[in-house]
């Protein structure tokens, strides 16, 4: 059994199309522990004002301060430990209130830092831009608060993390990315991607590697442990369970594979 992938319905009732738009505003936060790993359906930004602790996306440990955004994207594996007094907003949405695709926004990308530090010019912005959502009930005009929230952020966070956006800059790789993100469980071929895109594989190896430093299969193999690794440290489906999951017919070829690339067994790296 996998993840459990949690949908804003299940968060909150939710004012407009239950599946696309909300804003929350916590005073303080309603669940300051998860330590339950989930995956959410949807887009999160989440803005503290105040508290501390440790918020961990996909393995990766990040400190939770006043003017500290996190960005998460559908699929992520995410946990939390804050304090009781942790306040801040909680903007969730999908792709069907976006203007554009979410997966095509550099800052959602995989390979983009997850977290970003303001400073006070840009909290009070920001700030001011969640509160205007407070009262509105136009989609159409949401939709257009939503992309000032979305170009701000993602100013701030290219001239924060510079090196990030030379891998997502390639119209080309975003589309890549976005295509395995949907695909990588049943498709492990760098040729399948390439047809989507309507390249030769060749040609996608030769976008990843200059943008990125990395081939596309590269990119498939690093997608691929991921979620292998997700799955053995936050579940316990066993290993024949989680390389039929991941698209691998023979679970003895998983293990391979997983072995290859991370120096243990799947059961090795379960049990450290």
């Amino acid at each position: 059994m996998g993840l459990p992938i949690i949908g804003m319905s299940d968060i909150v009732n939710l004012s407009i199309d239950k599946e696309a738009f909300n804003i929350i505003h916590h005073r303080p936060i309603n669940m300051p522990v998860i330590e339950a790993a989930h995956k959410h359906d949807f887009f999160m930004i989440l803005l503290i004002t105040k508290g501390s602790g440790t918020h961990t996306i996909d393995f990766r440990p990040l400190e939770v301060k006043e003017k500290v955004v996190f960005f998460l994207s559908p699929g992520q594996a995410h946990e939390w430990r804050m304090s009781a007094d942790t306040c801040g907003w909680q903007l969730m949405f999908s792709n069907k209130i976006l203007l554009s695709d979410g997966h095509l926004w550099p800052l959602f990308s995989p390979r983009s830092n997850s977290f970003l530090e303001l400073n006070e010019a840009q909290n009070a912005q920001l700030l001011h831009e969640l509160q205007a959502f407070k009262y509105e009930t136009s989609t159409s005009i949401i939709q257009h608060r939503l992309q000032i929230v979305l170009h701000l952020l993602q100013e701030w966070h290219t001239n924060a993390y510079p090196g990030d956006q030379d891998s997502v800059k390639n119209h080309i790789l975003n589309r890549f990315l976005m295509q395995l993100e949907e695909h990588y469980t049943e498709h492990h071929s760098v040729g399948f991607y390439a047809d989507k895109l309507h390249v030769n594989a060749s040609y996608l190896t030769q976008v990843c590697s200059a943008m990125t430093n990395q081939s596309a299969g590269d990119h498939i193999r690093e997608r691929l442990l991921l979620e292998a690794k997700r799955l053995l440290t936050l579940t316990d489906t066993d290993v024949k369970g989680i390389a039929y999951d991941l698209g691998f017919k023979d679970t003895s070829y998983f293990s391979r594979f997983f072995k290859k690339y991370t120096d243990l067994t799947p059961i090795a790296f379960r049990e450290q």
